[in-house]
């Protein structure tokens, strides 16, 4: 064999091998261990399938590196309990490459006994436990109103009449139905507890200065809300991102809007006030008609010091219909802020389009940018950019006093922040001194 034919059979091989073999975990695919799980059903009878669901939410919100990462830390401690309380021969597969569904397949405990009903509940919630206590960062194991993972399980037993694979199969199709009937129940929940938050008006606003990096002096106020019971939906920022798969929507941010007007603790006196909407939110009919403008009179607050500020979690798919819906705003005298510059889906075609006042650049990208050069080359490149689009740039999330410093040398005019003023109500003090 030439060095040729040799390459050749080796790329073929590792292309075969990626088919089998999933390159995030390590872990073979379901189809490679088939006759390792017959041999399971062979030599005890029954076999348990614990099937283990990554939300797939994650990929969608933070991207695939972030669901990639999560999956391997899933694997891993999955891995650890096969030292502590699984058997040496539980079989650890994915239903597919890159998938996030995990499959465990066992017989018995640690000391070879076959499980009983009871003894496999409570191996599930050793492994729940397990992988809820692995996972820093995603503490309480919720994103957006989705649990991070849910965990699910059924048996089967060999049949002399059925294929051993549809048997299989059809158990894993069993534990993914209980995990469906979880995510129903706790969708339904959800919904109660959102309808509960609207109609008892359980939300408070609190109000978070943006300020002249240079001077110190309030440019204005971003309206923030906060859920006054204790509830799943406690979190604003799960709350919100739950309202946006329902049909309350509307009705949650109207009200939030309501109380950011009405619950004002002094006259803005020529200072700005930043309202949250969704994307989606953008579309309210009280936005196209007298409604909101007639609200805002009543209060004695011009529409030209407010800024709608536009979030954008999910994809804008209709850019024609929504940039119709923001020019009804500007048009009206309302000015337009994109918040998370940088994160989600805030593109330059959204932003070029919109043509905002404010660009609010993502948090995220703030933290520790005086020690990250690629941060801060990023944020001096959109300088000019904004320039020319007529906007300003508000840097998000200042946390220390070296990111205000460093943000102000690099010519940043507006940021907030908790280095700045934590959100209250009344307006609260500015921490930094001129």
């Amino acid at each position: 064999m030439n060095e040729k034919d040799y390459f050749q059979m080796h790329t073929e091989w590792l292309r075969f091998k990626s088919c089998l073999y999933d390159m995030n975990t390590g872990l073979p695919v379901l189809p490679l261990v088939i006759e390792d799980i017959r041999k399971l059903s062979d030599d005890y009878g029954k076999v348990v399938v614990i099937y283990i669901d990554i939300t797939k939410d994650i990929e969608s919100l933070y991207g695939w590196q972030m669901y990639d990462k999560l999956i391997r830390q899933t694997v891993n401690s999955i891995s650890f309990l096969k030292k502590e309380i699984l058997p040496e021969n539980t079989i650890i597969t994915l239903t597919g490459v890159r998938s996030g569904e995990i499959l465990l397949f066992l017989s018995t405990d640690k000391n070879g006994n076959i499980l009983s009903n009871d003894e496999v509940e409570m191996m599930e919630k050793r492994i729940k436990s397990k992988i809820e206590n692995e996972l820093p960062g995603w503490e309480p194991n919720y994103i957006f109103a989705t649990k991070v993972f849910r965990i699910g399980y059924s048996f089967f037993t060999k049949s002399p009449t059925r294929r051993m694979e549809r048997t299989i199969f059809q158990a894993i199709d069993k534990a993914r139905r209980i995990i469906e009937r979880q995510k129903e129940e706790s969708r339904l929940d959800r919904d109660l507890n959102l309808e509960y938050i609207i109609a008892n008006n359980e939300i408070r606003t609190v109000y978070q200065p943006i300020i002249d990096l240079k001077n110190g002096d309030v440019l204005g106020y971003e309206a923030l809300s906060r859920i006054t019971n204790d509830s799943f939906l406690s979190n604003s920022e799960i709350l919100f991102s739950y309202a946006v798969e329902t049909d309350m929507l509307l009705d949650l941010e109207r009200i939030c809007r309501t109380n950011a007007v009405v619950h004002l603790p002094e006259k803005l006196n020529g200072r700005l006030l930043f309202l949250n909407s969704s994307a989606k939110g953008i579309y309210d009919p009280e936005f196209k008609s007298k409604k909101f403008e007639n609200f805002l009179e009543e209060h004695y607050i011009p529409k030209e010091n407010v800024v709608i500020e536009i979030t954008e979690k999910l994809a804008v798919t209709d850019y024609q219909s929504f940039n119709k819906s923001v020019r009804i705003l500007k048009d009206k005298g309302f000015k337009i802020a994109i918040d998370d510059m940088g994160a989600g889906y805030s593109s330059l075609r959204t932003i070029s389009e919109l043509k905002p006042n404010f660009l609010k650049y993502d948090m995220a990208l703030i933290r520790d940018i005086h020690k990250n050069l690629i941060k801060k080359d990023l944020l001096e490149t959109l300088i000019p950019f904004t320039e020319r689009l007529g906007a300003e740039i508000i840097a998000e999330g200042i946390e220390t006093e070296d990111e205000f410093e460093t943000l102000k040398s690099i010519g940043i005019k507006y940021g907030q922040g908790f280095f700045i003023a934590m959100p209250e109500n009344p307006f609260p003090k500015i921490k930094v001194k001129n």
